[in-house]
């Protein structure tokens, strides 16, 4: 369903967030899960080689033609049939799943299972239905000609902060368009512009801003995205970490466990004690005549925090350097004792803390998790409940204070939405405000 193009709908920005007592409770998607669409999006990016059942790409023959098997191109021949986009994407996938394993398949064979599998759909004829097209789309840019791809356009349209699935609609639209013009050859700068004015009429303004925003940065800034994304352990920042950078095609993706690990190995127990325990048992670590009036889970949480953050910065100079896009999560990330500001010049360098507010559903979470497979230890997460929600209030404090923004995890697909709108607006204000300065 569009939405109507005179609303601009967007995400949510983080810094807007609401308490646990004054939200609605979701109920569409699972909390730590990719949603349908999403895994619908990875299964229809690429039709390309799968290494998992060691095939290459499906062909198709058309009388001793051999052409590659486009997922894409079967929605698209569909709805011209007279099919829903809804019900010409599930053909298309219930053919896709049929295929997948062979190599070869008769386009005679291909029209006859679409034509069953389309029988319960309104439609046209569809025995006349062609899965294929005989001409080629090209794209043409400054480095080159390369066919059009319909996953490489759809990683583009997710910067927009649409779900994967409306990402896919649109590549379906432009591509409908570009074979209604007829041209065999588009340039780079055409597709752009009619990507930008789909999602514009049926998203707003704000997702084409966000769309041609964020091709600017990839095209005209050196300097490398680095999203830092705190929370307190077991909240869910590793799976949003990991959407969010599949959404923005980030390079590198580590977590602030990694490095505690490492430092472990060459820092002794002795030495470091808070560094050989978990955040939330930290505290029983700490010398107690150090404990005078302070709170010892958050005291004994912040020393371990300050000596992951010397290996942090490590990592923030390296991606720098390299010129790497990177995405660190980790507990480790504390508001107040990590500044960003002394990279502004050299990097996009972006804080956010991920929550969880409402006590049951994290609870409820870390309870999946310690009964899961590779539940790493997460029996303790239980057993250490009340500490692990103290240094999460302590954290959301710390983010008011600093100004940190707060993004709520209960519905990843959500969550990720918001946070890749916060990141692509931000870059696209600070573009604006150098442009100007320039002037």
């Amino acid at each position: 369903m569009q939405k109507n193009p005179e609303k601009d709908e967007t995400p949510q920005r983080p810094e807007m967030r609401q308490r646990a007592s004054d939200r609605t409770p979701r109920g569409s998607l699972s909390r730590f899960e990719t949603s349908a669409a999403a895994t619908a999006q990875d299964a229809t990016s690429s039709d390309a080689e799968d290494p998992e059942r060691g095939g290459g790409r499906v062909q198709v023959d058309d009388d001793g033609v051999h052409r590659p098997f486009m997922r894409g191109i079967l929605v698209h021949s569909l709805t011209e049939h007279g099919l829903s986009f809804e019900d010409a994407y599930a053909v298309s996938e219930q053919v896709w799943k049929r295929i997948r394993e062979r190599q070869l398949v008769a386009k005679a064979e291909l029209r006859e299972l679409v034509s069953e599998l389309s029988a319960s759909a309104p439609g046209g004829d569809f025995e006349r239905l062609d899965p294929t097209f005989e001409d080629h789309l090209y794209v043409e840019g400054k480095d080159g000609r390369w066919p059009f791809t319909q996953g490489r356009i759809q990683q583009s349209l997710l910067a927009a902060a649409v779900e994967p699935r409306q990402a896919f609609e649109v590549v379906v639209e432009i591509e409908r368009e570009l074979r209604i013009r007829g041209d065999h050859t588009v340039t780079r700068d055409a597709i752009r512009t009619l990507a930008g004015n789909i999602l514009k009429r049926r998203f707003g303004e704000a997702s084409a801003r966000r769309y041609h925003g964020w091709r600017a940065f990839q095209n005209e800034d050196d300097r490398p995205l680095i999203l830092l994304l705190g929370g307190t352990s077991g909240v869910g920042k590793s799976s949003l970490a990991l959407e969010v950078a599949r959404r923005l095609s980030i390079a590198r993706v580590l977590s602030t466990d990694s490095i505690r690990d490492v430092m472990r190995v060459m820092v002794s127990d002795d030495l470091v004690p808070t560094l050989h325990v978990s955040s939330f048992e930290a505290h029983s670590r700490l010398v107690s005549g150090r404990l005078d009036g302070l709170d010892p889970i958050i005291e004994g949480f912040l020393e371990q925090s300050r000596t992951v953050l010397v290996g942090v910065r490590a990592v923030i100079e390296r991606a720098i350097t390299e010129g790497t896009n990177t995405a660190l999560d980790g507990v480790s990330l504390v508001p107040g004792l990590l500044d960003v500001s002394q990279w502004q010049d050299r990097a996009h360098v972006f804080f956010l803390v991920a929550a969880d507010e409402d006590r049951e559903s994290l609870h409820g979470h870390l309870m999946a998790r310690a009964q899961g497979r590779g539940t790493r230890g997460s029996e303790r997460y239980m057993r250490n409940f009340q500490e692990i929600f103290h240094i999460q209030e302590n954290l959301l404090g710390r983010a008011e204070t600093s100004g940190v923004p707060v993004v709520d995890v209960q519905d990843l697909e959500s969550a990720a939405e918001q946070v890749v709108a916060y990141v692509v607006d931000q870059l696209g204000e600070r573009h604006a405000a150098e442009a100007a300065a320039l002037d």
